[in-house]
């Protein structure tokens, strides 16, 4: 790797030892090019439906390749982290009397937003795991809190707050003796060291682009297992996120028109930008 090379296209390297990245990364040049080209497009020529979707289609084939090789139609793009726990929140099935488990490692959205789900009735309790005095969370503090009745194991790649890795395989591998679902936060893993969503064996797993990947804000991905998506009954989708959508009408050169949308029943589209 040409280290050189590789500051002149991050401009702030060139003054200062850059270490913020858990918060925002800086944007790489490249970023910025295809963010003005963008805002060009849309400045001569309003949005230009033809020439960007199928560039966001593009992006969720990329990032699926970046956790291991994930299908494109396991890839939905997201505004943000927020919104795509947010949208599990709302589509898993809870086991009666459940439980959610949770790590006061994670980020606080993923601790504040399972914390709702107790209040608003949809799980009995929420078990918050607490750190040890090496700043970790020791397995054994898992295998004793996931039980029969967890329903759901929301866990961070790594913590936002002391860089501990989290050892999400057997972490999975627990949760799922006991028929829970994993969501996995890689927000400050991917970009830092190689993801496998697949051989982590996690159910879902999110990701932004602002950080260790140097891209925008408002640019996020979700990633769902096939074989769980039959699990999931989303409760809030926008007007992408159907199976017959606009969107992928024009990008499968479909006549947008032709026919008339379907509005008198909601099917998601589990690969949709929502």
């Amino acid at each position: 790797m040409n280290i050189d090379l590789v500051r002149k296209q991050i401009p702030v390297t060139s003054r200062r030892a850059y270490f913020d990245n858990a918060g925002t990364g800086p944007p790489s040049i490249p970023v910025l090019n295809a963010i003005n080209e963008f805002m060009a497009d849309w400045r001569e020529y309003g949005e230009n439906w033809e020439e960007w979707l199928p560039l966001i289609i593009e992006s969720r084939r990329q990032f699926g390749k970046m956790i291991g090789g994930v299908p494109l139609d396991e890839i939905a793009s997201v505004p943000n982290v927020t919104s795509a726990l947010i949208s599990l929140a709302s589509s898993i099935n809870y086991k009666p009397e459940g439980n959610i488990v949770i790590s006061e490692l994670n980020f606080p959205t993923n601790i504040y937003l399972w914390h709702l789900q107790k209040k608003h009735g949809r799980a009995k309790d929420v078990r918050l795991l607490h750190q040890d005095n090496n700043g970790t969370i020791p397995l054994e503090h898992w295998e004793k809190a996931i039980d029969d009745d967890t329903s759901i194991v929301s866990v961070d790649y790594v913590s936002w707050a002391n860089g501990c890795r989290e050892k999400i395989r057997e972490i999975t591998k627990i949760a799922h003796e006991h028929d829970a679902f994993v969501i996995a936060d890689s927000f400050h893993g991917l970009g830092v060291f190689p993801i496998d969503a697949r051989q982590d064996g996690v159910d879902a797993l999110v990701c932004g682009m602002y950080k260790w990947m140097q891209g925008p804000h408002g640019a996020a991905f979700v990633y769902t297992k096939r074989d769980r998506m039959k699990d999931l009954d989303p409760n809030y989708i926008g007007w992408h996120g159907v199976q017959d959508s606009v969107a992928r009408r024009l990008t499968s050169q479909q006549d947008l028109f032709g026919k008339p949308f379907n509005i008198e029943e909601t099917i998601p589209a589990p690969d949709a930008t929502m």
